[in-house]
């Protein structure tokens, strides 16, 4: 693979993670859920492509765990919010 090519992913990469954690600081959290699942695959795609250039050995196993935990986190958490305004608008009523 061209260095130069290598070079740009990892500079593209670099602004998305920047506008993830952007958009991770919005008061909204559906906002927040994207964010952190973006971000998640984001740090994962540049563990991969860092792999690539020096060969470390661990980065696909830490990758493989960030796109499985991320995803599963966000879930969870959404589960969790859900759960947590209902109990709120019931006590409102």
């Amino acid at each position: 693979m061209n260095e130069y090519v290598i070079y740009f992913t990892l500079f593209t990469l670099v602004i998305g993670a920047f506008s993830s954690l952007k958009l991770c600081f919005h008061k909204n959290t559906s906002n927040v859920l994207i964010g952190e699942g973006l971000l998640a695959i984001i740090v994962a795609t540049f563990l991969i492509v860092i792999n690539e250039i020096y060969y470390i050995g661990f980065a696909q196993s830490v990758a493989l765990f960030l796109l499985i935990c991320g995803p599963v986190g966000t879930l969870a958490f959404s589960k969790t919010m859900i759960k947590g305004n209902s109990k709120i608008t019931t006590k409102e009523n």
